[in-house]
């Protein structure tokens, strides 16, 4: 489901980390800039970087843009499926921090663990 493996980054932890605050939680875009302090240009690339691997799922918010006064929201979520982006996003967050322990450089989750 995914390419060759989703790179940890600093910043990729940090969003999975928010996502992992509340997991079947589904959090938009400027929540996830709110909660990791990242800016968007950061945020939505990792999240369709997660998104391709099937960790994560999203929507586009049904509104009525111009009653709501805004722009629609995209919300995201772990994915439950065939994927347990939960499950996937605490393993590599593991990943990462053993190797962070040993002084290795940001972890590389290898497609077979997708």
């Amino acid at each position: 489901m995914g390419g060759p493996g989703l790179r940890m980054t600093l910043q990729t932890r940090l969003v999975l980390g928010a996502l992992l605050a509340d997991p079947a939680r589904e959090i938009y875009g400027l929540e996830i800039v709110d909660a990791t302090g990242l800016p968007p240009g950061t945020i939505y690339p990792i999240m369709a970087r997660l998104e391709s691997a099937g960790w994560v799922v999203s929507r586009w918010e049904e509104i009525d843009q111009h009653a709501a006064g805004r722009p629609r929201r995209r919300y995201y979520r772990l994915s439950s499926g065939q994927i347990d982006g939960a499950a996937q996003a605490r393993l590599a967050l593991a990943e990462a921090d053993q190797r962070r322990r040993r002084g290795g450089r940001a972890a590389i989750v290898p497609k077979e663990a997708l």
